[in-house]
């Protein structure tokens, strides 16, 4: 006869096994983050008044009595320790490893506001959907601190207000994931994945949950809708220069056919590097991005590609200077030549605040055939007098894989994935991107592919390439 205590242990370690595949599966490649509260979050909030400690009291020893706030130590002059005004709890009360949202107010004696950094636990962010497991053999459950940073990394710690955490364990988690896509400074991909809750002795299992379409919330924009788990987001872009790391709350409901509804949400704390750079080196920066995203070769031997070019700064930036380096190609025999620099011209004179300018830029690959890319660095003067500064390249493509050029693929799971991918997206070749994309869409989950098969025995799907492409962002 199995007892409640072993049971309870067991289902536990269940829910602990599966979130555990789930994250490793899922987390190649991608940032974690969690954060940011919703307008219609239920339930009553707690409010707690946080300790204040004093700003110039010497830090406190390290063993610190339980629930007295920790500040950091430092060598040499320091800011003062930020004062922590408010946290906020969702709820007072939730099941075993159901999220809480948990806001942080804080603010800093000293005028350093804008340098804020917050982490709960092992989460980053200003607002986290906070999840705390109760121990498997007794049930008990620990809260964490929360530790709140200002310039220089000073920082003090307070306790968590208390909250209870119940027996009960929610029958589906939603996770969402998150990472910056490639050649981009602001956009980031977010994926949400259900986990069902581990079959438990003498509890029925939860009947499956099917998705059907993903509404996805950013902060307080306009809903977005798809059909798939993943959707890409513009973040940093809409922000200004005013705090060396913004914060962010994504929020996924997920239903299915017959209306049923899971929530999933997350947090970004994502570090603004223009703020960095002026505050470090007194340089606005100007950012760019390219589209497409990565360089495409046109049937002329030519890469055309528009770059929109903005910044974080108020009024507009005028550019002073364009100069063009080009990168050569080197050979199996010695190093690569020496860049050339030239002296060169955009259609543009300035870069307005706010979206910013687009620019088509080209690369002819046959007219210059020993050039690997060409970056253009961009010297100008913001609206206040500061100096400002940014680069963009356009670069020739890696050759489209052929049996002379590439290494046939052994791996009979990777091949099937392949001819798959391009099967769905009805192109000749495919990027490590597009598989890793697929894959977190569960486009390869019914994939039947045995381990000792040969490559020519896997997935007989139509295609020409027998070498896997280079992903152009490498």
């Amino acid at each position: 006869m199995t007892s409640h205590t072993d049971n309870r242990s067991q289902q536990a370690r269940r829910w602990g096994l599966l979130l555990a595949l789930v994250a490793l599966g899922m987390v190649a490649g991608w940032l974690l983050a969690r954060q940011q509260p919703v307008p219609d979050a239920p339930g009553p909030q707690a409010r707690t008044q946080a300790p204040r400690p004093s700003a110039d009291s010497a830090p406190p020893p390290r063993a610190a009595a339980p629930g007295t706030p920790q500040v950091a130590a430092a060598a040499g002059p320091q800011p003062a320790p930020p004062i922590v005004d408010e946290i906020l709890v969702e709820k007072p009360e939730v099941c075993s490893g159901e999220d809480n949202l948990i806001t942080v107010r804080a603010h800093t004696p000293d005028g350093n506001d804008a340098f804020l950094h917050y982490t709960v636990g092992n989460g980053t962010g200003q607002r986290i959907p906070l999840r705390v497991w109760r121990n498997e053999v007794d049930g008990s459950y620990e809260l964490p601190t929360i530790t709140v940073f200002t310039k220089n990394n000073v920082s003090v710690t307070v306790p968590m207000p208390r909250y209870t955490v119940k027996e009960c364990e929610p029958e589906r988690l939603v996770h969402v994931l998150s990472r910056r896509l490639p050649n981009s400074e602001d956009d980031f991909e977010f994926f949400a994945k259900v986990v069902q809750r581990p079959a438990q002795p003498g509890i029925p299992a939860p009947l499956p949950f099917v998705p059907a379409r993903y509404v996805w919330t950013f902060d307080d924009e306009p809903v977005e809708t798809t059909s798939g788990p993943t959707v890409s987001h513009t973040l940093l872009g809409k922000t200004g220069a005013d705090s060396m790391y913004t914060q962010h709350l994504v929020r996924v409901d997920i239903y299915d056919a017959a209306g049923q509804k899971v929530t999933g949400r997350s947090s970004l704390q994502v570090l603004n590097t223009a703020f960095e750079n002026f505050q470090k080196k007194g340089i606005v920066t100007v950012l760019s991005v390219g589209t497409p995203r990565f360089p495409v070769l046109d049937e002329d031997g030519v890469v055309r590609q528009t770059f929109r070019l903005y910044h974080r700064f108020r009024g507009p930036v005028r550019l002073t200077k364009v100069t063009t380096v080009r990168a050569f190609r080197g050979n199996d025999e010695g190093p690569p030549p020496p860049e050339q620099v030239d002296a060169a011209s955009l259609p543009i004179s300035e870069v307005p605040e706010g979206k910013g300018t687009e620019v088509k830029v080209s690369f002819d690959t046959r007219a210059e055939p020993e050039v690997f890319a060409i970056t253009y660095a961009l010297e100008g003067v913001s609206a206040d007098g500061h100096p400002a500064r940014g680069t963009f390249s356009v670069m020739r493509p890696p050759p489209k894989p052929t049996k002379q050029n590439s290494n046939p693929i052994a791996d009979p799971v990777l091949l099937a994935k392949v001819k798959r991918a391009r099967e769905l997206l009805q192109q000749e070749f495919v990027t490590d991107e597009d598989i890793f994309r697929l894959e977190r869409e569960g486009k390869f989950a019914d994939l039947k592919v045995e381990a000792n098969q040969t490559p020519a025995q896997a997935a007989p799907v139509g295609g020409t390439s027998t070498g896997r492409p280079r992903n152009p962002a490498r």
